[in-house]
């Protein structure tokens, strides 16, 4: 049987110590690094079947450079695992051609089964309660959205009106039907009832429970590696 090789990519101690827990007991092999620093460093790609990384570090969004580089340049799946799922994030998540998705406040069980399905190739979009609208089976990677695209393409995802769109980043409704317009071209699909057929609703729930992970960060025996290891 062979064996998932999975790397975590995450700034904090405490996020990589339960998330190799929880895949080491499901039957992975699990490296982790902090940043994307370090998994550059790799002449040869990461080595994983799967990268598992935040979107965000040290407040800024190398989760998303990572990805992209992954996708480009090492043809790795990488599922994408944060607390931030507001619209501008996940349109940035699937700009950057993640395939996968996973919100923070998802059960462990659900974790697990989505870095499976994601490693077989089945892409995952779990939101948990923070977005209550599903988020569509598409990659928008390459197609060269502005900031303000990504925002409209997040809150159409939500099924927003164009009115309410408006309301929300407080432009004109003319600008925004403007800004649809350009969105649906770039992705292309011919208009958002088309989008819509490819989205398909997924849940979750719970909190995973850093409960039973030590508090002090002395404590995990997690090292920092300068170079990918696999358990």
């Amino acid at each position: 049987m062979t064996v998932s090789k999975v790397l975590v990519v995450d700034e904090q101690p405490l996020i990589r110590f339960a998330v190799r827990a929880l895949l080491t007991e499901s039957g992975c092999s699990v490296a982790e690094v902090r940043d994307l620093r370090s998994v550059l460093r790799q002449p040869d790609g990461p080595g994983a079947d799967l990268v598992v990384t935040d979107i965000a570090e040290r407040g800024q969004s190398a989760g998303l450079r990572l990805c992209h580089h992954v996708k480009k340049e090492w043809r790795t799946r990488v599922l994408v695992f944060s607390a931030d799922a507001s619209p501008p994030a996940i349109a940035a998540v699937l700009n950057a051609g993640a395939d996968s998705f996973v919100h923070k406040s998802v059960s462990p069980e659900r974790f697990t089964e989505a870095v499976g399905r994601t490693i077989a190739g089945d892409r995952q979009w779990l939101l948990g309660n923070s977005v209550e609208q599903p988020v569509p089976e598409l990659s928008v990677a390459g197609a060269g959205l502005t900031d303000r695209e990504k925002e409209v393409l997040g809150l159409m995802l939500q099924r927003r009106s164009n009115d309410e769109i408006a309301q929300e980043l407080f432009l004109a409704v003319q600008t925004v039907k403007n800004y649809a317009s350009r969105v649906l071209r770039k992705i292309g699909f011919p208009n958002r009832r088309a989008l819509f057929a490819a989205v398909r609703p997924q849940a979750g729930a719970n909190v995973i429970p850093f409960a039973r992970v030590p508090q002090d960060n002395a404590v995990l025996g997690v090292p920092e590696h300068p170079m990918v290891r696999y358990s």
